[in-house]
């Protein structure tokens, strides 16, 4: 009886230990996994916000040389000349 308790006891004991290291590098995977996503999560919202700015940038651009070019012609149709 002894010897079945003792048996029994280094199983629990060794299925125990090899559960652990298991859980361990799942929880190693899960944070690897965690820190990649949260790596291209941030470059897409650096990317998108490059991208906004360079619209805003060009739409301001393009607002102040239409703006320039209606200046310039009223001024042109105010004086008369050219």
């Amino acid at each position: 009886m002894k010897t079945r308790i003792s048996i029994m006891a280094f199983v629990l004991a060794a299925l125990s230990s090899s559960a652990h290291a298991s859980l361990a590098s799942d929880a190693r995977a899960f944070k690897q996994g965690v820190k990649t996503a949260g790596k291209q999560t941030g470059h897409a919202v650096r990317d998108a916000a490059r991208a906004i700015g360079h619209g805003a940038k060009g739409a301001g651009h393009a607002v102040a040389d239409t703006t320039k070019r209606g200046y310039h012609a009223t001024k042109k149709a105010v004086k008369g000349s050219e």
